[in-house]
């Protein structure tokens, strides 16, 4: 039964099915570029709250909340309770990671961005219909931190031969834990440490990206049968993240200490 699932994903459907979404999603882009020449960009509060940085430009989340626009409007409009998306988030990127850890990256990091869109749909429909919650936010956190970790498991599963890239995926895991939890210790202290870089979002959108890329470029220059198959690009972001995550980790935690000593 595995065998023939694992069959499956390797039909020129699913090797290909990738490309195509790419393709309409860069139609989208030029959509909103044009809609943004013309009209001038969009400036959400969500967007002004969150701010862009070197890593993730504001431009490209105002085009993020754009194209899942209307997907977010209509959940609204059924009513869709937010715990559904945090649930569903968790199980798309666990899904995204079984599929990376197996080798495909192409159909992984698809479901990787429907989970981080649903990740990112749980709060907004929350606030839409006034039933944000302390007790919602609990969930969400826990999901993320679930759902990330999977994610990262699955890299490291899939480069487990290769020392230096599983160790890689593991030093990614590790930045993308600590700066959430130094963040979090902070604030458990009233102290706001929100500095740094490779947040959430920002992760979210370099593993999808780079995953995506390295797919379509297999597509076009396979690696030679028998050999291994680096997929440099996620290899860089992984890099990136494990660098600059734990590097924010032990500024918030170096902030937070400053902090509490002046008391």
């Amino acid at each position: 039964m595995l065998d023939h699932y694992l069959d499956y994903l390797e039909t020129p459907t699913l090797r290909w099915g990738p490309l195509v979404l790419t393709a309409c999603f860069l139609a989208a882009f030029v959509a909103f570029a044009l809609k943004s020449a013309i009209q001038g960009r969009p400036h959400t509060a969500r967007v002004e709250k969150a701010g862009g940085s070197i890593l993730l430009g504001k431009y490209v989340m105002e085009y993020g909340l754009w194209v899942f626009g209307p997907l977010t409007r209509t959940a609204i409009h059924l009513g869709v309770h937010p715990d559904f998306f945090s649930w569903t988030s968790l199980v798309l990127q666990m899904g995204a990671a079984v599929l990376i850890a197996g080798g495909f990256f192409g159909l992984g990091a698809w479901v990787l961005i429907l989970g981080a869109f649903c990740d990112a749909l749980d709060g907004a429909v929350a606030r839409a219909r006034g039933i944000a919650s302390d007790a919602g936010e609990v969930l969400d956190a826990a999901m993320d931190r679930w759902a990330e970790m999977a994610v990262f498991f699955g890299y490291a599963w899939y480069y487990r031969s290769q020392g230096w890239a599983f160790l890689l995926a593991c030093a990614a895991c590790a930045g993308a834990v600590m700066v959430s939890y130094a963040r979090a210790k902070g604030e458990s202290f009233g102290i706001d440490a929100s500095m740094g870089l490779m947040q959430r979002h920002e992760r979210a959108v370099w593993l999808a990206v780079s995953t995506l890329g390295s797919a379509l470029w297999e597509l076009w220059r396979p690696t030679p049968s028998g050999e291994f198959a680096y997929h440099t690009p996620v290899l860089f972001a992984l890099g990136m993240i494990g660098a600059l995550g734990n590097w924010t980790a032990w500024i918030r935690t170096q902030y937070t200490r400053q902090e509490l000593r002046k008391r």
